[in-house]
């Protein structure tokens, strides 16, 4: 997953997942060089799911998931080949 923002742009492999006084905490990947942990919290949690319910094109990814995820690692192994 890559995460861009104003002040880096980072590429956040998940890895391990903990639970500590009502957030859920993303970790990233051992094998990440600077190490990041994400905070949810439940009010999180209801603004993201509040968010992708409302949006149409959510939805339109999700009914293509199947044929994007396909796609995507098509490319990703052709790109790899060619490496």
């Amino acid at each position: 997953m890559k995460v861009r923002s104003k002040l880096a742009d980072v590429d956040f492999q998940i890895g391990a997942f903990e639970y500590k006084k009502d957030h859920l905490i993303v970790n990233s990947a051992e094998s990440q060089a600077m190490k990041t942990k994400v905070y949810v919290s439940p009010d999180d949690i209801v603004r993201a799911l509040g968010q992708i319910l409302r949006k149409p094109m959510v939805w339109l990814y999700l009914l293509a998931f199947p044929f994007f995820l396909i796609r995507y690692r098509k490319r990703h192994a052709e790109k790899q080949e060619n490496n």
